[in-house]
């Protein structure tokens, strides 16, 4: 049976890759995105950002290693809540806050 410990190093794992394969200018835009919107918004998701406009990579989950950039940066943190994904099958997501 896999630890927790097995299972968090595979997702940092994966979460490393996606960004490794990244573009660094989409990277770069996208902090940038976010930091100008989540003024705006008091909470907001990742869908929230896709239907505001932020231009999507060729691979969509490069945005998740972008958000934990943002918030080691102090530009957002997470509230503890979570709502259903409007694009990927209600998936929870993280709800965000401009900090």
């Amino acid at each position: 049976m896999p630890t927790t410990a097995t299972a968090t190093a595979k997702r940092d794992a994966a979460i490393a890759q996606v960004d490794a394969n990244a573009d660094d200018e989409w990277k770069r835009y996208a902090l940038g995105f976010i930091a100008e919107l989540s003024a705006d918004l008091d909470e907001f998701t990742t869908d929230d950002l896709w239907d505001a406009g932020l231009i999507k990579p060729r691979e969509p989950r490069a945005l998740g290693p972008v958000m934990r950039r943002a918030a080691k940066r102090g530009l957002i943190a997470t509230t503890g809540k979570f709502r259903s994904s409007r694009y990927r099958n209600c998936a929870p997501l993280p709800v965000w806050a401009s900090v």
